[in-house]
């Protein structure tokens, strides 16, 4: 995983270079997600496949361009998380980096306990 002190460019999934390596540690997350860009309520359905306290990844054919503002609703078993969020990077035919601009403190909470149980769940066991 890439962190706030790898001075190295990002390689997304393509081979292509982004200027800006990520801040926030990512967990493999896979999820449905629905995405709706906020100037045209323009709506796409997808998953994510990474996700984090800064923001998510979301595996798409169609994703939205760099500097779009949308908000994202992940469904779970667990529950549905929602937030406002701005797509970092876009690659396309494969997906977007999205980075979580808002979110509301009972949403954050719901963030934080997956990401918790994620993190628990790839612990090795000890013998």
């Amino acid at each position: 995983m890439l962190n706030g002190s790898n001075k190295k460019a990002a390689v997304g999934r393509s081979g292509r270079k982004w200027p800006k390596p990520r801040a926030v540690r990512r967990c493999p997350f896979v999820a449905s997600v629905e995405v709706t860009e906020l100037r045209s309520g323009t709506r796409l359905s997808a998953r994510t496949s990474e996700v984090g306290l800064g923001g998510c990844y979301v595996d798409a054919l169609n994703p939205f361009p760099n500097g779009v503002q949308v908000k994202l609703r992940i469904v779970r078993d667990q529950g549905v998380f929602e937030a406002v969020a701005k797509v970092v990077y876009s690659d396309p035919s494969v997906g977007m980096g999205l980075s979580f601009t808002k979110i509301v403190p009972e949403q954050r909470l719901i963030l934080e306990n997956w990401l918790e149980e994620i993190v628990l769940q790839l612990r090795p066991v000890a013998q």
